[in-house]
């Protein structure tokens, strides 16, 4: 693809150095991106929000490192207008070989009336598509390739590549039927018994005609339709005078039987010798010829799947719009035009039919009107000529202008084919490529018209539907861009439309049907999963939107029941921790899962400390103030080029993490001015109605850190700058995921415990205190390294893994005595999240509850092991494993020590109580749950210190351990029905 030229003013920069690197050369990206962007100064971006805009410059840059044999200039356009590139086209297309060839048949078998439903049917849907396409294109600037087009940049890849390639068949077959009819009627006139090979050589004899003229290109194509335009019209007049003024005659006598007998047309019909006999205008022939009279091989399916092929020329401008001088202003006058026009004309020839000829003479003789005009016979068979040429030939270049934009935009490995030439953009490869399949498509359908037809109007209706769909869609999401100038669509009118094409398909032939809808959707699959993302827009997300926003208002929080309470998780992470992002992905099994990691931006606290004049003077324009805190540094620029902020940078790399880990979660990313401000404003704002997180889980806050000692963007950066295959594709998107890549971006990083890295531990009990205020759950993860080796057995076991997981016990400890009336606040929420785990992971893994409580006696030991069922039974555990075990060192008394002074005991028990942990859980179990201590009353460094020791000295050494709290209003486990 040829680059878009660069304007060169003063704040250009200077393209003499080239701005990519070398193949195989280990340059950072962010160099790239920077001086990339520099082409695109003033670009806007909203960092609150977190929106960006795409540098498009920038892009076509990248794009253009694959065909650098294409970057030398941009090819020249064609500029056809609305008469020459839309109504000239479509009409010849519509004025097929059907109205020379088979309008006689037509009415023969459907009656007059008949045709003009059939017709009227036909032309109606071809109407409503008509209205939804040119609705579509003038919403904005419109590229080649037509339909596919339409639908890739509506409904997504996917979509656009499937429908794009049957449309592509549709379109080389098309030409087929077309060059078939005319061979058929040449074929007819000069030999009484025709050969195989008679149709060999004149089949592939004209469509390598057609290639020289395709070859030459779409202004001489343009040319050559205007001179077929007038043979086609003097050929029509000479056609209809003949009809309606020649005097009564015989104009030929059928055979009883062989290949032009009645009975070889249709079984039904006499083996007598049929003459064919013109009569003047008659109004008792017209009322002879007005009723049905289907037979069981020509029956309403039939003559329908035929008269619909008229309409396919309703997309040769579509096809065309990459050559069109005002796409937007030509498709839509010069399409609805042709269609008008080519209705009339039906209409008339069909009228002067039923006027002039018997129904056994219109059944049995299809060239009933060539045959009529005696000596200007040959005029009526130029413009048959002119008429199935004109249409084989435009059905031939919108093809080969499909498949180069199929293949510019690489759905398919088919880059071969996008290259056009450097005057007028012509896709010669395509081109070839069109006309080799057309040389095959001639023989499908047994070679004849009818067989053809069949197959092509499935396949026509295929890309009908979609182009409905595209445009129903975009009304009902009613996005604000959505602005045509064409107002006569609605979403009712396109709606109808896809009904209308899709049940036609299904009702002309359920086979054919299937097939073709097979084929779609092994096309739709395939670039489903081979094809990334494009930034064209999808009209879907644009409908899932208002749906989800509908949907919340209705899913109101007060409305939360016990018995519908699941795991909604915001999680703090500052690192890329797998076995952390893998636990919460397991803990709400497609609830609500979302990362939140914070910016810390230092400026804010030094300017927080500012008097309020000082601030407006320096925060002023004229001081020069441009936020550079917010702007992205080098080492984060690698990552996605097209944004243009540190906040969006950050958001697009945890996003890209996401991704690569299999992890269905949202991303939110904070600023401020230390990270307890700015994951204390998450908890409050992260959210939307009753979507919001109500288990808020954090990494322990280590004493060291054991961790990667860069944050996670950088990170990345310096492994993709280091790296030779890392690529940069026409998205942006940095990715390195290749087979045998060694960059190890994509892999798990070593396992480490993750910490939250506050600056202290006031800070860390703090925002465990906010947590609580805000009335969500709290629970702090410790030692998630221990949980990578089940992870990483679990996605490699499948199938076997009963025999690779030996760590398969989910630990609950109970610590002290409890009743009933206290259950919900301290025990529910340590059995609801083991319970939702252990669901999770499958019936190899199992539930354990430890209660560790002071009794006296073996009778006390066997009462709190019954209650112990009783709550099993009632909060309907499966068959857990129950354990009461006494303490070593009996807990303290009284309330949280507030200084070391006091903190003897709690160390003691902590110690103690690690000890019996190590001791029960160092084998076989897989993650421990356990209530988080209580905080103390007044948060001080004095108190916070102590806290921090304490928890420390309890959680020491342990295997994954998450500390649980209630913070949450309510109910978590729902006792009654």
């Amino acid at each position: 693809m040829a680059a878009r030229p660069v304007p060169r003013d003063e704040r250009a920069i200077d393209y003499a150095e080239p701005l990519l690197p070398q193949p195989g050369a280990r340059v950072k990206l962010s160099r790239v991106v920077s001086r990339a962007s520099t082409a695109n100064s003033g670009v806007g971006v909203s960092v609150g929000s977190i929106n960006h805009v795409t540098s498009p410059d920038a892009l076509d840059i990248m794009m253009d490192a694959d065909y650098p044999e294409d970057n030398l200039a941009e090819p020249t356009k064609n500029q056809l207008g609305t008469i020459n590139g839309v109504f000239i086209p479509c009409l010849l297309n519509i004025l097929g070989a059907v109205l020379f060839m088979r309008v006689g048949y037509v009415v023969g078998f459907a009656g007059w009336g008949g045709m003009v439903l059939l017709f009227g049917f036909s032309n109606l849907v071809a109407v409503l598509t008509a209205l939804s396409f040119s609705a579509i294109v003038t919403n904005g600037k419109m590229g080649g390739g037509g339909v596919y087009y339409i639908i890739a940049r509506s409904l997504g890849p996917a979509f656009g590549g499937a429908t794009g390639v049957l449309f592509y068949i549709c379109y080389c077959i098309n030409s087929a039927f077309n060059a078939t009819a005319m061979v058929e009627d040449i074929i007819t006139v000069a030999f009484d018994e025709p050969e195989q090979w008679h149709f060999t050589a004149l089949y592939h004899g004209t469509l390598f005609l057609l290639l020289l003229v395709a070859l030459a290109g779409a202004d001489t194509f343009a040319r050559l339709n205007a001179v077929l335009f007038f043979a086609l019209i003097s050929s029509a007049l000479v056609a209809l005078g003949c009809l309606m003024f020649s005097p009564e005659h015989v104009v030929k006598t059928l055979s009883a039987n062989g290949t032009h007998s009645c009975h070889h047309i249709d079984p039904s019909l006499s083996e007598m010798p049929t003459p064919v006999t013109h009569y003047r205008p008659s109004t008792e022939l017209f009322r002879e010829n007005f009723g049905f009279a289907f037979t069981e091989k020509n029956d309403m399916k039939t003559v329908l799947a035929l008269v619909y092929t008229t309409t396919c020329g309703i997309m040769v401008g579509a096809n065309l719009s990459g050559d069109l001088e005002n796409p937007g202003k030509s498709l839509p006058r010069g399409t609805l035009l042709a269609m008008l026009t080519s209705f009339i004309t039906y209409l008339i020839f069909a009228t002067a039919l039923a006027l002039t000829f018997d129904r056994r003479s219109l059944q049995c003789l299809w060239l009933v009107v060539q045959e009529t005009s005696g000596r200007l016979r040959y005029f009526v068979i130029a413009g048959v000529a002119m008429a199935t040429l004109s249409t084989a030939l435009g059905a031939m270049f919108g093809a080969a202008r499909i498949l180069q934009a199929i293949a510019r935009d690489r759905l398919l490995p088919l880059s071969f084919f996008a290259k056009g030439t450097r005057n007028g953009d012509e896709p010669l490869r395509a081109v070839v490529l069109t006309w080799l399949l057309v040389n095959g498509f001639g023989y499908i359908g047994g070679g004849s018209v009818q067989g053809i037809a069949q197959i092509l109007t499935d396949f026509f209706l295929t890309a009908c539907a979609f182009v409905n769909l595209s445009q129903m869609l975009l009304c009902i999401a009613n996005a604000p861009n959505y602005r045509p100038t064409f107002q006569y669509s609605t979403w009712w009118s396109s709606g109808i439309g896809f009904v209308l094409t899709i049940g036609l398909m299904w009702f002309l032939n359920i086979t054919h049907a299937a097939i073709t809808c097979g084929l779609w959707l092994l096309i739709f699959g395939y670039i489903k999963l081979t094809c990334e993302e494009r930034a064209w827009g999808d009209v879907l997300q644009a409908i899932m939107f208002r749906g989800v926003v509908t949907r919340l208002r209705d899913l109101m929080q007060r409305k939360d029941h016990a018995k519908f309470w699941r795991a909604s998780v915001l999680l703090f992470l500052q690192d890329g921790d797998h076995p952390l992002l893998t636990l919460c992905k397991h803990l709400t099994n497609g609830g609500l899962f979302i990362v939140g990691t914070a910016l810390v931006d230092s400026s804010e606290s030094a300017r927080g400390e500012k008097s309020a004049e000082a601030l407006r003077g320096e925060m002023s324009p004229s001081a020069g103030y441009a936020a550079p805190e917010i702007r992205r540094g080098a080492s984060t620029a690698a990552l996605l080029p097209q944004f243009q902020s540190t906040v969006s940078v950050t958001k697009a790399a945890w996003l890209w993490l996401i991704e690569q880990s299999g992890v269905n979660a949202f991303v939110s990313v904070g600023v401020g001015p230390d990270l307890y401000t700015i994951f204390r404003n998450m908890i409050a704002c992260v959210g939307l109605g009753a979507l919001v997180p109500n288990t808020i889980v954090l990494p322990y806050q280590e004493p060291w850190y054991d961790g990667p000692e860069l944050d996670f963007v950088t990170r990345i950066d310096n492994l993709l700058s280091e790296n030779a295959n890392s690529k940069v594709d026409f998205e942006g998107i940095t990715r390195c995921c290749r087979k045998g890549a060694t960059c190890n971006v994509c892999n798990p990083p070593e396992a480490h415990n993750s910490s939250l890295q506050v600056e202290d531990s006031v800070g860390f009990v703090r925002l465990l205190q906010a947590v609580l205020d805000l009335e969500k759950n709290v629970m702090v993860v410790r030692n998630s390294a221990g949980l990578d080796p089940v992870f990483h057995r679990m996605r490699a076991g499948g199938a076997k893994l009963l025999d690779v997981v030996d760590k398969t016990l989910i630990d609950v400890w109970i610590v002290g005595d409890w009743d009933w009336s206290t259950m919900e606040s301290s025990i529910a929420l340590l059995i609801q999240h083991a319970h939702l785990l252990t669901e999770s992971f499958g019936k190899r893994f199992k539930m354990r509850i430890i209660q560790h409580v002071q009794y006296n006696n073996t009778e006390e030991q066997v009462v709190l092991q019954h209650k112990l069922k009783e709550l099993v039974l009632a909060t309907r555990i499966p068959d857990p494993e129950l354990m009461v075990i006494p303490p070593v060192v009996l807990p303290p008394r009284g309330a949280v020590a507030t200084d070391m002074e006091d903190a003897g005991p709690a160390l003691e028990y902590s110690r103690a109580l690690n000890e019996l942990m190590r001791d029960v859980s160092r084998r076989e179990t897989a993650l421990t749950f356990m209530e988080l201590p209580e905080l103390p009353v007044s948060i001080s460094p004095e108190s916070a210190e102590t806290y921090m020791a304490c928890l420390n000295a309890l959680t020491a050494g342990l295997p994954p351990l998450a500390l649980l709290r209630k913070g949450e209003r309510g109910s978590i486990i729902s006792l009654d029905i």
